[in-house]
């Protein structure tokens, strides 16, 4: 990190906040705030920087600490209320600004942590910049300090963004387009009749992933409803087989169902189990090779029935070391929610398990079990 203080021409770096500086300094600068990978500035009680890390001068896009010395954060990043008046913490809008809240927080009560929600305006393009700011007092000598450690949670907010407005409004306007589909398939000639029963198909698959991942998002928050039903597990395997069928990765292989278990009615979330078990389907039917047999049945243990489905590939161990987290696929970025949502499904939400076993000799079976009701 670049710290010479001696240039003349950061007319903020004041004698003061040099001399403060390089109070920090003594205690700060070094291997230490430099290893430490998330940005973090000092800031004194005018609120102006004496002292950052490397990862913070990364994080203004400046060229050395000297740019920041003196400065106040929302001069750093170039925030509106800062370009178009007299400086950062005078305007209207600075005391409902996350980085002087946590600010003043910290040297009140010792520790805070705010959101600070930034416009930003630089050669004339507008921007955000969303930030998680945790600060807190440290005192050296007679001089106190707001030590601040800044995140950049600008992929967290598109992510609220997606599960709150972008998926709901895609489900309205996919059920609408499935509406006008079904109307005009009743009414297009036999050489359209297809067509229009492809473009419904295609609607339907799109509305029920964009449901499987409002319900994975609820769920990781605590906020999914549980809705008890009585089911019937012979019917249920059934519909799987079928639902699992039209998978394009069942295209050459085959899916059976064991009904022996006999007529077994429980009480469950149905919409929630038969997510758990497509998605145990789907990762079972993508492992198999053409011409191989994915298996699935029931039993009933006590208070409890296990289903089963069983697939003739091998789990490398290195893949079962990391069966159900989240995000890990070996189909490539992107993927990974399947077997981890159907665990998060049957234990946070049906009282049940999901595990597997795999071996060269026997394949791969995964169990799901859950309460009768």
């Amino acid at each position: 990190m670049k710290t010479d203080t001696t240039e003349t021409g950061n007319t903020r770096a004041t004698p003061e906040v040099r001399r403060q500086y390089a109070l920090v300094a003594t205690r700060l600068q070094g291997a230490l705030a430099e290893t430490v990978p998330m940005p973090f500035i000092v800031l004194n009680t005018d609120r102006e920087v004496v002292f950052a890390n490397t990862a913070a001068i990364s994080l203004f896009a400046v060229d050395s600490f000297e740019e920041l010395l003196g400065k106040r954060p929302g001069e750093l990043v170039s925030c509106v209320h800062s370009v178009n008046t007299a400086g950062c913490g005078n305007s209207g809008a600075c005391e409902f600004c996350g980085n002087v809240k946590a600010v003043i927080g910290a040297r009140e009560t010792g520790a805070r942590s705010e959101e600070s929600r930034v416009l930003t305006e630089r050669q004339g393009r507008i921007n955000a910049l969303n930030l998680r700011v945790q600060a807190f007092r440290i005192e050296i000598g007679s001089d106190c300090f707001a030590l601040m450690y800044l995140t950049d949670i600008s992929r967290e907010k598109y992510k609220e963004v997606l599960e709150s407005l972008f998926l709901h409004d895609s489900l309205n306007a996919l059920g609408g387009i499935l509406g006008a589909v079904r109307i005009m398939g009743e009414q297009v000639d036999s050489a359209h009749m297809e067509l229009a029963h492809a473009a419904a198909e295609r609607a339907e698959q799109l509305i029920h992933e964009v449901g499987f991942l409002q319900s994975v998002f609820s769920a990781e928050q605590g906020e999914l409803t549980v809705m008890q039903e009585p089911v019937q597990a012979s019917q249920l395997m059934q519909d799987m087989k079928l639902l699992g069928e039209l998978m394009g990765c069942a295209h050459g292989k085959h899916i059976v169902v064991d009904d022996s278990g006999g007529d077994i009615v429980f009480v469950t979330d149905r919409t929630l189990l038969q997510r758990s078990l497509e998605n145990l389907l789907k990762n079972a039917l993508e492992a198999s090779a053409q011409d191989d047999e994915v298996k699935m049945g029931f039993l009933r243990s006590g208070k409890y029935i296990h289903f089963y489905i069983r697939s003739r590939p091998f789990i490398p161990k290195h893949v079962q070391a990391q069966m159900f987290q989240r995000t890990f696929s070996t189909k490539g970025r992107g993927r990974g929610l399947g077997t981890y949502s159907a665990r998060m499904f049957v234990t946070n939400y049906l009282g049940g398990s999901v595990s597997f076993e795999s071996s060269p000799v026997d394949g791969t079976v995964f169990y799901v079990q859950v309460p009768m009701g």
